[in-house]
């Protein structure tokens, strides 16, 4: 009997046994890794999430710089809102004040950094009437003009380089003979000829512009510490224009001002060629 109770017991004890066992979780079910396993979709969208909402408050992989861009009217690269505010402001500066010379350098500054140098010349011939001696005004007015001079330069150059590789003759031919004139005088030789002789006469277009510029520079900066750097300009505008009097005097002037200065030597050189070359030219 005894016996027989106790096997009876036992037999009651198992399930119980077993159920404790599903109860109490496992060693390796308190593990990090395992437990990051079961909540890894929920982990998944949280990430998600919040890489959704740094994109948009931060701009991530948009180009913009985040919430201050939005508020700004600059989300998805739409900086040129900003510039047009800008534009606009000045103008209305310039509207109410048409004295105010601050406003018409910083619009042309925008129109030179937008690389629109037709409206930035239009805005300094303004505040040029307003304030003819102006040497901010007539510096920036003269440094637009020396930059699209300075393109032309390159524009010459490349198309005299092309012109020279497209137009090569034998060696020892005579390109004043019969068959030198037939070899040089092609369409596609005298098409290159063209534009390279185009070219050139806009370069020196452009820096008769310039030096007309910095005329105006050196004559409103007389007496003044930017006078050498003003004939040096224009010394070298003139130079590049053929205006070989105007250079002359310029570079004269300039080692009259500043004998010292680190362009001094380069100066004497140039000098000393445009007289040269004009002494052949008189004789």
């Amino acid at each position: 009997m005894a016996r027989g109770a106790a096997q009876a017991s036992r037999k009651r004890a198992k399930p119980e046994q077993k159920r404790n066992k599903r109860v109490t979780p496992a060693y390796e079910q308190t593990m990090f890794f395992p437990r990051l396993r079961r909540q890894a979709k929920w982990v998944f969208v949280f990430l998600a999430l919040v890489f959704a909402v740094g994109f948009v408050a931060f701009g991530v992989g948009s180009g913009s710089t985040g919430i201050g861009d939005i508020l700004r009217g600059n989300f998805f690269g739409g900086g040129s809102n900003s510039t047009s505010s800008r534009i606009k402001d000045d103008q209305q500066k310039i509207a109410q004040n048409p004295q105010n010379i601050q406003a018409y350098l910083d619009l042309s500054g925008i129109y030179q950094q937008q690389q629109n140098n037709a409206k930035a010349i239009v805005v300094l011939k303004q505040a040029q009437k307003v304030a003819p001696k102006n040497l901010d005004v007539l510096n920036q007015l003269a440094g637009v003009f020396r930059g699209q001079a300075e393109q032309a330069r390159v524009d010459a150059q490349n198309t005299q380089i092309a012109f020279f590789d497209g137009t090569v003759t034998p060696p020892g031919l005579d390109t004043s003979s019969t068959l030198g004139q037939a070899l040089s005088s092609d369409p596609y030789s005298d098409s290159l000829r063209t534009k390279a002789n185009d070219a050139y006469t806009k370069m020196v277009t452009a820096y008769s512009k310039a030096e007309t510029a910095y005329k105006d520079v050196a004559a409103a900066s007389k007496g003044t510490s930017q006078e050498a750097n003003s004939q040096l300009q224009l010394g070298s505008a003139a130079e590049l224009a053929g205006d070989s009097p105007t250079a002359i005097q310029a570079y004269t002037r300039f080692l009259r001002l500043a004998p010292d200065s680190p362009n001094a030597s380069a100066v004497q050189q140039s000098l000393a060629r445009l007289r040269a070359s004009s002494a052949q030219t008189q004789g």
